[in-house]
């Protein structure tokens, strides 16, 4: 039998059975990560952004000093045993980087012209002056909001050069949902630097120490027109690092001694 609108009675039972599971399954989602659910339901894209950037500041501004540890390893079937550096990083506010190289082996080519290739760059583009023009904001990349990443807990964005700058990149940021800190970068240069290479594609980790984060791992594929695909390999370890008086001041409780992350040892100082 029909109703006076049209529509059967088991018709209405269906759909509204539907509707309860629908009810009850986001009520299950909200249980397990219900601090996630809520923000990525309540922030707009821009707000995140703006966050990010808010986020990534705030820890520049609060590094007084940190040091660690990274090996740097290059494979390719045609160099044998792996070449690889093992490096000493030490920073000063407000960018200078300085580099120790502690261990060294394989191709004195690579070691060349990667490794060494790699800390000028990142020297060069640490300083203050320099930092603005390549930094992950609104100034120097376009973001398209690709949506909540449940698994990662992060927000996900479509990154698009806005300038011709080498040092900038193309592809794909994941934002953490409860600090803002940009967490994961996958993609590409968005510049190729040499007719011999068909395609670049890395991703870069980074992880919470304490109030901080830094990099943990990198891992980048090349395709050479000709030699096939060499690998690049970066690890980062054994993090220190020491706060500014005002940034140390600012918190209620003080963070004391020790944080560990994914195989990767840290200590954390206080500034005496």
């Amino acid at each position: 039998m029909k109703n006076i609108h049209g529509f059967d009675r088991s018709s209405r039972i269906r759909s509204a059975g539907w509707k309860l599971l629908a009810f009850a399954a986001l009520q299950i989602l909200s249980i397990v990560a219900p601090g996630s659910l809520a923000q990525a339901a309540a922030l707009a894209p821009e707000e995140i952004l703006v966050r990010m950037e808010q986020r990534f500041l705030q820890q520049v501004h609060a590094l007084e000093s940190y040091q660690d540890q990274r090996r740097y390893s290059v494979h390719h079937r045609l160099l044998g045993n792996s070449t690889y550096w093992l490096v000493a990083e030490n920073y000063a506010a407000p960018g200078e980087k300085s580099f120790e190289v502690l261990e060294r082996g394989g191709s004195g080519a690579v070691q060349k012209r990667v490794f060494a290739r790699l800390l000028e760059v990142e020297k060069e583009t640490a300083r203050a002056s320099v930092r603005p023009d390549v930094d992950l904001s609104r100034n120097n990349y376009e973001f398209k909001y690709l949506g909540f990443d449940q698994t990662a807990n992060a927000y996900k964005f479509q990154a698009s050069p806005r300038g011709a700058n080498e040092y900038l990149l193309r592809g794909t940021i994941w934002v953490n949902a409860e600090d803002f800190a940009v967490q994961r970068i996958e993609g590409e240069p968005a510049t190729r630097h040499s007719v011999l290479i068909k395609r670049v594609h890395f991703v870069h980790e980074f992880a919470r120490f304490g109030d901080m984060w830094f990099p943990v791992r990198h891992r980048s594929e090349t395709e050479l027109r000709l030699f096939g695909t060499a690998t690049l390999d970066i690890k980062y370890s054994d993090y220190r690092w020491t706060v500014s008086d005002r940034a140390a001041g600012a918190r209620s409780a003080p963070q004391l001694a020790s944080a560990s992350t994914r195989n990767t040892n840290t200590t954390r100082r206080r500034q005496q």
